[in-house]
């Protein structure tokens, strides 16, 4: 389980909030946010708010499954900056996971390239 602590600021100037969703690439190759969910209402996850005294602030733990499959953000509105989004969580994607050492292995190999006797000692200690 990941755990996730934030505060935000439901009201007045410079508030923010969390939403739970995913990006999407459009059909000219920008990435969009897409709200799918809110934290506390999504049953996958385990969410435990607590407000300031006069309301003010809210403080957030989150705790997200390993296999959630829905990033996790922070939308910070204000006059000067109608939407930023502030990434807390976002899930691996089975590429990222699967490939990540092999493509190590072959930034190592590149890396070396040219240097015969480091490329035989990569040889040596990645072979399977």
């Amino acid at each position: 389980m990941h755990r996730i602590e934030v505060t935000t600021k439901p009201n007045g100037a410079g508030r923010n909030w969390l939403e739970v969703g995913l990006f999407e690439v459009d059909a000219l190759g920008r990435k969009q946010w897409v709200k799918k969910n809110v934290p506390y209402q999504d049953s996958k996850l385990t969410v435990d708010r607590s407000y300031s005294e006069r309301g003010e602030t809210i403080d957030w733990i989150i705790l997200i499954p390993a296999d959630y499959a829905l990033s996790i953000v922070k939308i910070n509105y204000d006059r000067l900056n109608p939407k930023g989004i502030e990434i807390l969580w976002e899930p691996l994607t089975d590429t990222d996971d699967d490939n990540s050492l092999e493509r190590k292995k072959i930034r190592a190999f590149e890396l070396a390239a040219g240097n015969e006797e480091l490329t035989s000692l990569l040889r040596e200690l990645l072979s399977d």
